[in-house]
């Protein structure tokens, strides 16, 4: 009996992980193979693979094809090679792919993930209509010149560099940069980050693009059982 039970569990999870893996085969779609549950996004998942290493190694795989499809988890994708096509899809066929795929769940959206570069459809536009008068001319000419004073603390450290012979990591100065005027312009804040690389601010914002082994677990929770981690956190 426990047997019989195991069969039939391990069938249905079969079917539960390969679900929809046909969808570009019945249609005569080039595709790239996909494995259970995680479909073609496996090294993705397990952080080997950024995606957009990924879509450069689909577009170089298949020279010859328009385009090629793939499968994220369960859901389905393609990457597009021809230039035509990208342009109806970016111009008159907009409509059908404005979604931006990067949402596990169409009501259930991460906290994070509500702004102008991840949100869809109707949050999208009430995003932007809040954010539109953020930037009119008047605003940014007086946001020109918390830009440029900051600017001019990071040639200042450059040019200490440079006579000490010091090595520096062009990167995270950026990074500390970028956290100083967004938080000046954006939110009013000395964020130090300049003056101290070990500030508060600019711990959190490494924390925000650090991908822990736990968050990767999380998100391909979420990504391969929508409905039933839907609400689970990172």
């Amino acid at each position: 009996m426990l047997f019989v039970i195991a069969c039939v569990l391990v069938v249905v999870l079969y079917w539960y992980g390969t679900r929809g893996h046909d969808y570009w085969a019945k249609r005569g779609v080039p595709y790239e193979k996909p494995i259970p549950f995680f479909g073609t996004a496996f090294r993705q998942f397990t952080q080997r693979m950024s995606p957009t290493q990924f879509a450069v190694e689909i577009y170089r795989k298949y020279p010859n094809e328009r385009f090629v499809g793939t499968f994220f988890g369960s859901e389905k994708s393609f990457i597009v090679r021809d230039p035509e096509l990208i342009k109806s899809i970016l111009v008159s066929d907009f409509m059908y792919f404005h979604k931006r795929g990067l949402n596990t769940h169409d009501e259930v959206i991460e906290p994070m993930l509500k702004n102008l570069f991840f949100a869809d459809g109707d949050l999208w536009r009430l995003l932007r209509q809040r954010m539109t008068p953020a930037f009119t001319t008047g605003k940014l000419k007086a946001m020109f010149p918390l830009i440029v004073e900051r600017a001019v603390k990071v040639q200042e450290l450059a040019d200490k560099a440079a006579k000490t012979g010091a090595t520096v990591d062009v990167r995270d100065l950026m990074a500390r940069y970028t956290t100083d005027f967004i938080g000046a312009c954006g939110f009013g804040i000395n964020m130090e980050s300049l003056d101290d690389e070990n500030s508060v601010f600019r711990k959190l914002g490494k924390r925000i693009f650090t991908i822990t082994p736990r968050d990767a677990f999380v998100g391909m929770l979420k990504q391969v059982f929508r409905e039933t981690f839907k609400n689970l956190n990172f």
